[in-house]
C-alpha cells in the first residue's frame, strides 16, 4: 500500500511538472507575442553563427564571431521554451535589404518576387534555411515577470529605434530619415562638394589616386543581390578619407564592404589657391552580380 502511494505521488508530481512546463512554454510564447506582435526580434549586438549563448544582460557566455548588422541582428521567432533557468529562442535569421520605396530596411524574403523568376525558388530556400538558436541564462528560479525585462536587455524593446544600435556609419542615414542625399552637418573648416568632380567656388576638387573596387559580401552573393551604395566621406588635407557615412544603403552586408573599401581610398586633396583644403564628397560604390 505504501509503495502504491509513493508511485501515485510520483506520477502526480510528474504530471504537475509537465503541466507547469506546458504553462511556462505557453506563457513565454504569449509574452513574446504581446511584446513583439510581428515576432521579429533585433539583437542589441550582432553575432554570427547558428547558435548563440548569452547572459541575461546580452553579453556572451560562449564566444561568437561578430556579424554584420544587416545579416545577423534580426530573427523571426519560430518557437521559444524555458527549461529551468535557460531561455531558448529559435528562429530564422533575417537578411535586411534596403527598400527605396519605403526608405526602410526590410526582410529580403519580402522582395523575392522582384528577383528574376529563374532565381526565386533558390533564393527563397536560401533565406528560409538560415536558422539560429539563442540560449539566454535566466536567474536560477526565473519569475515569468522577468522575461520581458530579459528580452529587452538582449533585444531592442518595442518602439526602441534601430538607430540606437546601428553601426556608426549609418548615423546620418537615420538622422535624415533614410534615403537622404547628404550628411546632416559638417565639421568646421570642411567644404561640401556634391561629387568628386564638382566645384565649390574656386576650390579644385580632390582626385582619387587609389580607389580599388569593393569585395562582395558572402550573404549578398548567396541571394544574387547587388546595386549601388552612396557614401558621403570627408577627404582631409592629406588626401585621406575621414568619417565615411552611408547615405543610400543596400543592406545584406554590402554597406559594411562599401565603408571598408572607401575608408582605404587615397586622394590628391582638394585645393584652394594652391593650398589643400578638407572637403566632403559623395561617391557611388557599385556591386554587380556577374
Amino acid at each position: 500500500m505504501k509503495r502504491t502511494l509513493i508511485v501515485s505521488l510520483g506520477w502526480c508530481l510528474l504530471g504537475l511538472l509537465l503541466l507547469a512546463t506546458t504553462c511556462q512554454a505557453g506563457n513565454l510564447d504569449n509574452v513574446i507575442q504581446s511584446e513583439y506582435p510581428n515576432r521579429i526580434l533585433t539583437l542589441r549586438h550582432s553575432y554570427s553563427g547558428d547558435h548563440l549563448h548569452l547572459y541575461g544582460d546580452g553579453t556572451l557566455v560562449e564566444d561568437a564571431p561578430p556579424g554584420s548588422w544587416t545579416t545577423d541582428s534580426q530573427l523571426e521567432v519560430r518557437d521559444a521554451s524555458l527549461s529551468g533557468s535557460l531561455l531558448t529562442i529559435r528562429g530564422r535569421r533575417i537578411f535586411q535589404v534596403y527598400d527605396s520605396k519605403s526608405k526602410e530596411f526590410v526582410d529580403a524574403l519580402s522582395l523575392v518576387p522582384s528577383f528574376p523568376e529563374k532565381w526565386q525558388k533558390d533564393i527563397e530556400k536560401t533565406l528560409r534555411k538560415r536558422q539560429v538558436e539563442i540560449q539566454i541564462e535566466m536567474p536560477p528560479t526565473p519569475d515569468p515577470k522577468e522575461i520581458p525585462e530579459t528580452l529587452h536587455a538582449v533585444f531592442l524593446a518595442p518602439g526602441e529605434p534601430a538607430s540606437k544600435i546601428a553601426p556608426v556609419f549609418y548615423r546620418d542615414f537615420y538622422a535624415t530619415g533614410g534615403g537622404g542625399s547628404k550628411r546632416t552637418e559638417l565639421p568646421a573648416g570642411v567644404v561640401r562638394l556634391t561629387s568628386v568632380g564638382s566645384k565649390a567656388g574656386d576650390i579644385k576638387a580632390p582626385h582619387a589616386s587609389s580607389s580599388p573596387d569593393p569585395e562582395y559580401s558572402d550573404e549578398a552573393r548567396l541571394i544574387k543581390y547587388g546595386g549601388t551604395a552612396v557614401v558621403s566621406l570627408i577627404v582631409d588635407t592629406s588626401g585621406s578619407v575621414r568619417d565615411p557615412q552611408i547615405i543610400l544603403p543596400l543592406g545584406v552586408g554590402l554597406d559594411d564592404k562599401a565603408i571598408g573599401t572607401v575608408s582605404h581610398w587615397k586622394f590628391d586633396p582638394a585645393t584652394k589657391d594652391g593650398q589643400p583644403v578638407a572637403v566632403e564628397i559623395s561617391v557611388e560604390v557599385a556591386f554587380r552580380i556577374q
